[in-house]
């Protein structure tokens, strides 16, 4: 299963700041164990899901900085480290751009979950029921950051 969701942020913020996310969105939900190790942001988006629980969806981007007042995400496949993807991930990618004293942001998470089939009648019908509640659980943690 993959959801994608693109959405608009706008928050106070300076120029510099628009290369210092982990400080920006650190400890905001859905963000945890944000960081940045050179160019590499990483961390978690984290999403309560009633019928799993806690997801975790492990995420690393490179930051690059662009013209001056700009900056982009760029999302990087787990896999990319010679290894297979977990069975949660998420791709985070985006463009920020200082206006006047805020930042206004473009990001795009896609998130990456292994659910099993379900063979069976009621073996789907679990399954739809827990993507449309991490549908849900996500969104509304996407909505809540975007509002501030």
């Amino acid at each position: 299963m993959t959801l994608e969701r693109t959405f608009e942020l706008r928050i106070p913020g300076t120029p510099a700041e628009l290369l210092t996310p982990e400080r920006v969105f650190g400890g905001r939900p859905p963000f945890r164990d944000l960081r940045r190790e050179g160019e590499y942001l990483m961390g978690e988006l984290v999403t309560y899901t009633p019928l799993i629980g806690d997801l975790r969806f492990p995420f690393r981007s490179r930051l690059q900085a662009e013209a001056e007042g700009r900056a982009s995400l760029v999302a990087l496949f787990p896999g990319d480290e010679g290894g297979e993807p977990p069975a949660f991930w998420a791709e985070l990618s985006g463009e920020g751009t200082a206006v006047g004293d805020a930042l206004a942001y473009t990001i795009t998470v896609r998130l990456h979950a292994q659910l099993p089939e379900g063979e069976k009648w009621g073996g789907k019908a679990l399954r739809r029921m827990a993507e449309a509640a991490f549908q849900r659980t996500i969104s509304r943690a996407l909505e809540t950051l975007s509002q501030g």
